[in-house]
């Protein structure tokens, strides 16, 4: 860290959001120790998901649970670790540069903070507060985050806050049992939208998100840190640097699940609340926990296990089939005993009118609607041997090019291939300034056609605007956005 990440040139001026089986949270505990979740499908055998910060040596510990004013010890019970690294998901918020040292100095900042967050098998969200635009990069990779980094230079923003709710309320809500950290760098001392704090704060507890600042010290960062539950870092010293990335390492470190019997063994069919505490007595730390037990979760547990829901589901399926089919067998046969004695004749005056018709038609026309049917297939055949003007290619790929970063070769090796930012789409560009479903090629009978799918900034072809599909060839270059596509055809 003291090699790679420097002090700023200047000096700049917990809970957890659970998702648990069943209705559960936390009453008390220490900083070392957080409840994730809590599983209870195997009732008397509790199992509780925790996330410990360092070693946990648990020889001293004692485990007990309450129901009413009575208490009970467990016999014991067993600590296994998770193989699995937590994943983050790191949504962070820089400011602007003022000169190129500003600038490598914070690239090199959310280059670690991407890379920390890459090896624990999360997600990065960069976002440049700017009080004008909303600059966030989605899915954000280390290996971009570089010297040719389209790092866009804004002023200063004078309402901190706002940008950062902006930031909030494109990040969804956390449902899960993971951690989804907001980290918020600035430079500056004072907030001029400092009254927003409380509703900032609140949002961010809503969303269950972890706050990190990292800024100057100031009343404004203290408040917000104390209204989100939060962790502050002072940005002018190199210890703030060790020790936030010393948290990162160990928040990403694999959780423990702590199993053991209940002494109550409660009915699941009766409504319970039982309060649970593990307590080292030479220590003196306390941890303490909380579930309930209610017929309408026992229900639950029941029907979402799968070897009782899939006979259910399939026995369900069956029935309904079987009584689909008898009643439409039942009305089948009442409605063939009505017809049964008009059905003949009416069926024969009925094949006699549409004969007389056709042959009145071919009179008249000179034609049959079976002539004109075949005389439809012939047109579209015709339509499908219409010769295309261009080179056909037995091999194409695409060669992408976004900024000084140069990637393999795209094979076209589908009918049709999407272009733009979505992840769904065969050729995925990283670039902002492309949309989400920017164009397409389509190969037909080995002619590429380009295609442009309503994109707002446009496809540019050999530095002309594409007003129209047009036919790809050898080394035609593609412009969409900031990124340079070429086209390679073999023959």
């Amino acid at each position: 860290m003291e090699n790679n990440l420097r002090k700023p040139p200047f000096y700049f001026s917990n809970w957890f959001f659970l998702f648990v089986f069943c209705v559960s949270f936390p009453i008390f505990s220490q900083s070392q120790i957080s409840l994730r979740s809590i599983d209870l499908t195997s009732y008397p055998n509790v199992k509780l998901r925790l996330h410990v910060n360092g070693e946990l040596d648990l020889s001293g510990y004692t485990l007990s649970e309450q129901l009413g004013n009575t208490a009970r010890f467990t016999d014991g019970f067993q600590l296994s670790r998770f193989e699995k690294k937590n994943p983050l998901y790191l949504s962070i918020s820089i400011p602007s540069y003022t000169n190129s040292e500003d600038r490598r100095w914070l690239l090199t900042l959310v280059n670690q903070l991407v890379k920390v967050s890459e090896q624990s098998g999360g997600q990065a969200k960069l976002h440049i507060q700017s009080d004008d635009k909303f600059h966030v990069f989605e899915r954000i990779r280390s290996q971009v985050l570089d010297v040719s980094f389209p790092f866009p230079k804004e002023k200063i923003p004078q309402f901190p806050i706002r940008n950062w709710e902006k930031l909030v309320g494109s990040i969804p809500k956390n449902e899960t049992s993971e951690d989804h950290i907001l980290l918020l760098v600035s430079f500056s001392k004072e907030w001029p939208d400092r009254f927003e704090i409380p509703e900032f704060a609140k949002q961010i507890r809503e969303k269950g998100l972890k706050l990190i600042v990292l800024s100057p010290h100031s009343l404004e960062a203290n408040k917000l840190v104390s209204y989100a539950k939060g962790d502050f870092y002072p940005i002018s010293k190199q210890e703030s640097f060790e020790s936030l990335f010393l948290n990162l390492k160990e928040t990403m470190s694999p959780d423990l699940e702590l199993s053991y019997i209940s002494p109550w063994k409660l009915s699941l069919w009766k409504e319970n609340e039982v309060n649970g505490s593990l307590t080292s007595v030479p220590t003196g730390i306390q941890f303490g926990f909380q579930y309930e037990i209610t017929p309408f979760q026992t229900l639950y547990l029941k029907i979402s296990d799968p070897f009782v829901f899939f006979p259910v589901s399939l026995f369900l399926i069956c029935l309904c089939i079987a009584s689909l089919y008898y009643l439409r067998g039942f009305e089948q046969t009442n409605a063939d005993q009505v017809r049964q004695p008009s059905l003949t004749p009416v069926s024969n005056v009925e094949n006699l009118e549409r004969r007389d018709e056709l042959e009145v038609y071919d009179r008249m026309y000179g034609e049959t609607l079976e002539k004109a049917a075949k005389d439809r297939e012939i047109a579209l055949a015709t339509k499908e041997r219409t010769i295309l003007p261009g080179t056909s290619y037995t091999y194409a790929v695409i060669q992408v090019r976004e900024g000084n970063q140069l990637y393999d070769p795209i094979p076209l090796q589908w009918s049709e291939m999407t272009i733009g930012n979505f992840e769904s789409n065969h050729i995925v560009l990283h670039d902002p300034t492309v949309s989400g479903l920017h164009a397409k090629i389509k190969n037909r009978k080995g002619k590429y056609i380009l295609f442009d799918c309503v994109s707002e900034g446009g496809v540019y072809l050999n530095g002309r605007k594409l007003l129209r599909p047009k036919v790809l060839h050898n080394l035609d270059e593609i412009q969409l956005g900031k990124s340079i596509l070429t086209f390679r055809g073999r023959y």
